[in-house]
Order: structure tokens, then sequence, then C-alpha cells
């Protein structure tokens, strides 16, 4: 690449990686899930480790989709600034996928799986579960599916996506402001962080204004994460990308880990990493970017596979009362079932609602 390589022209055209490191970032999260689900040992995930038991596999994947989020939806709504149109696109990306996991898992495997009678079944909190297809997770969990497993949710991965459609609409707020004040995006950073650091660090107790105070540390963290992604656009023709600077962000991943707040390290370094390898291309991206952009559908369909692939594989020791299962048998057993479903879900449905934009 050469060393004064802007971001700018770095992004032009389709020729990226992006693709394949969402996917990347997918399977972290996956793998992730399959210590929490199998053996409620998120201690033994490789990336607990690596950042001085600071960060999950899955929290470092989904800090990847916010920061590439905020850089390519912010300039989907600054480069064609008609709200319709945006929302239009946002919906048709995000939404009916979602509606077809929550409908069918609800009313088809939901059925087929409960320990429960039919009645029992729908006698439950069916409409507190289907909630999610208005982006509010408030309930993860089908009646009787699942009730012998370590962690007894059906759909643990998607309660991002609410934060996902509060950055969309962010994004509407801005565009206008920052197309007068584009220094304002320091002052929105620094709001985000404020709030994460609040209560993750300074509200004490578990609550806060008789809310739990987990929502606002998610709200904060990932709308920074977003956001930074949102300021590498806006300067985008200011910053170059160079693998000497993108050596020194990984040191300062690595080092900046050890002494401080990991989500804060993030935001500095690992968003220039992460767009780094993004915007290059290599010639395996070649090759995947010719299958489809699978990543979303791993990442919704992946949890409540894993989940079924412990009962099908796990056992329930003596003594216990919930299934265990090896986590690297689950994981590569899951993606060897969950790739060929994103696969036929981006070909025959996703990508054909995507023309529609």
């Amino acid at each position: 690449m050469n060393n004064k390589c802007t971001l700018d022209s770095l992004s032009q055209g389709t020729d990226n990686n992006l693709n394949l490191v969402r996917l990347v970032a997918a399977m972290l999260v996956m793998y992730m899930h399959s210590f929490a689900l199998c053996q409620a040992n998120l201690e033994s995930d490789l990336m607990y480790t690596l950042t001085f038991h600071k960060a999950l596999s899955g929290q470092v994947g989904v800090d990847i989709f916010f920061v590439i989020s905020g850089f390519l939806i912010y300039r989907s709504y600054d480069r064609s600034n008609k709200i319709g149109k945006y929302l239009k696109a946002r919906f048709l990306r995000i939404w009916p996928l979602l509606a077809l996991f929550v409908l069918s898992t609800a009313f088809i495997f939901g059925p087929m799986f409960t320990t429960l009678s039919k009645k029992e079944y729908y006698a439950g909190d069916i409409k507190g579960y289907l909630m999610n297809l208005v982006f509010i997770s408030s309930q993860t969990r089908l009646p009787g599916v699942f009730a012998n497993h370590i962690n007894q949710s059906s759909n643990g991965s998607i309660w991002t996506l609410q934060y996902e459609v509060i950055c969309y609409l962010l994004v509407l707020l801005m565009v206008p402001l920052l197309r007068k004040f584009k220094k304002l995006i320091f002052v929105i950073i620094g709001v985000s962080a404020a709030i994460y650091l609040f209560f993750s660090y300074g509200c004490t107790t578990d609550t806060f204004l008789g809310i739990s105070k987990t929502p606002f540390i998610n709200f904060g963290r990932l709308t920074m994460q977003f956001e930074v992604g949102v300021l590498y656009y806006v300067y985008r023709k200011k910053i170059t990308m160079s693998r000497k600077k993108f050596l020194i962000a990984v040191a300062g991943l690595i080092a900046g880990s050890y002494i401080m707040d990991y989500e804060i390290v993030f935001a500095i370094f690992g968003a220039y990493i992460v767009l780094y390898l993004g915007f290059n291309y290599y010639s395996i991206s070649k090759l995947y970017n010719k299958v489809g952009d699978i990543s979303y559908g791993v990442y919704i369909m992946s949890f409540f596979v894993q989940q079924r692939v412990i009962e099908w594989l796990g056992e329930i020791p003596y003594g216990y009362r919930a299934y265990y299962m090896d986590t690297y048998t689950n994981f590569w057993v899951s993606v060897l079932i969950v790739v060929p479903l994103a696969l036929i879900s981006w070909h025959c449905f996703e990508k054909q609602l995507l023309k529609l934009k």
C-alpha cells in the first residue's frame, strides 16, 4: 500500500475486505457463546487472556461491527441525503431476517423443541419474545425451550440490534450538524464515552432511577464505537492508512488494554486496525465477496443453532441439571450448520430484498 494513501481513496469502490472482516466478527461472537452456553466458562475464551482479562471475543466482534457500521451507515446517508431512501435501506437490511428468525423460532421451532404441551407453550410469554420484532429485547426465552441448558435463551445475539437502530436514528441528527461543525464529532464521542465510563465505574449501584444500569453501559459503549466510525468517515481525507500506523495501533491496543479500560482503548486504536484491514483487498476477499455477505445471517442464527447442537451432542453429567458440551466441538459443528444456512438466507432472502432499496 502507498504510505500516503488516505482513507478516502482507499474506501472508494466495493473492492475491500469488509464482508470478510464482518464474518470474522460474527465468528468471534459464536466463539464466545460456545464457552457461555456449553460450560459457562468465559474465562477460557482466548480473547479474555489476550486482553488481560478485559474483553471477550464476542465483545470485540460487536465493537468491530459498530465501527464498520458507523463509517458505512453515515456515508450512506451523507451521500443520498434522502431520509426515506435511507430508512428504507436500513429497514430492508436489518428487519426482514430478524422477523423471519423471531417468527420461525416462536411459531415453528419453539413448539417443536419445547418440553411443554402446546397449550402450556402458547400460554407462556410469547408476546414478550415477539417484542424483539420492534427491537426491544425484553424477553429472549421461549417457554420450555432449552429449559435444561446452562443458558436458556433462544436469541442471545440480537440484543445489539436495538442499539444499532438507535445509531441509525442518530445519523439523521449527526449528518446536518457535522456538515456545519465537523469538530462536533469529538464532543458527541465524548458524551457517549462519559455515559459509558460513568455507568461502568462511577455508578456504584446496579440500578439508576429504578432501571438496570446495563442498558446505559451498552448505549454508551456501542454508540461510542459507532461514532468513532463516523469520525473516520468525516476526516477520511486527512487520515492516512499505512502499515506503520497499523502496527503502532496494534501495539497501542495491546499495551493500552493492559493499563486502561478496553472499550476506550479500542475506540482509540482498534478502529484504525478494523478500517485498515477492512478497506484493503486480499485474494481471500476476492473469493469470499463472490460468495456473498453472510455475516448477518451467521450473527442472527448462530445462537439458536448452538443451543440445538448442545441438545444433540451434549450430555447432562450425573448430579447436574444442565447440558454440558466441549466448547470447540460445539463451535465447529455449529459453523458447519450455520454457514450453509446463512448462504441460503443471503442468496434466497436477504439479497433479493435488498434489490428493493
